[in-house]
C-alpha cells in the first residue's frame, strides 16, 4: 500500500507539470493511457478495491513512466525544474524524483538527497530568506 501511495504522490507532482504544459501531453495521456480502463476507473470504491488487489500498480507505473519521460524531454516542462541550491550542479532535478531528491517542507525547493545529507543545516534558501527578513526588520 505504501508503494501505491508513493506512486499517487509522484503522479500528482507529474500532473502539475503536465497540467501546465502547452504541448498537449495531458490530452495524449488521457486518450492513449486511460482509454482501456473503462468506467471502473472513475468509481472510488472500485478504485480502492483495485488498489488493494494490486490491479492498478502496473498501471500507475506506466502512467509515471509516460509522464516523467515527457517532462524530461519537453523544453517547456524542463524549464520548471530545479537546480540544487547546495551544489549548484547544472543538472535539472524534479520533485517527483523521490529516490534522488528531497523537498524542503517550508519553501518547497528541491535538493539532491546526497547534498542535503552533507549540509545538515537545513534549507539554504530558507536561511537566506530569514536573513533577508531580519535585515529588513532592522533597517
Amino acid at each position: 500500500m505504501h508503494l501505491i501511495r508513493r506512486s499517487w504522490e509522484q503522479l500528482k507532482l507529474l500532473g502539475d507539470y503536465l497540467g501546465l504544459c502547452r504541448s498537449g501531453a495531458l490530452k495524449e495521456l488521457s486518450k492513449s493511457r486511460l482509454k482501456g480502463l473503462g468506467p471502473q476507473f472513475t468509481s472510488p470504491p472500485q478504485i480502492a478495491d483495485g488498489i488493494a488487489d494490486g490491479v492498478y500498480e502496473g498501471f500507475l507505473k506506466t502512467l509515471i513512466e509516460f509522464a516523467s519521460q515527457h517532462v524530461y524531454h519537453c523544453d517547456l516542462c524542463t524549464q520548471r525544474g530545479f537546480i540544487c541550491q547546495i551544489c549548484r550542479h547544472h543538472d535539472i532535478i524534479f520533485p517527483f524524483e523521490f529516490d534522488t531528491t528531497v523537498r524542503c517542507a517550508e519553501c518547497k525547493t528541491i535538493f539532491h538527497q546526497s547534498c542535503q545529507a552533507v549540509v545538515k543545516k537545513g534549507c539554504p534558501r530558507c536561511a537566506r530568506r530569514r536573513k533577508y527578513q531580519e535585515q529588513n526588520v532592522f533597517a
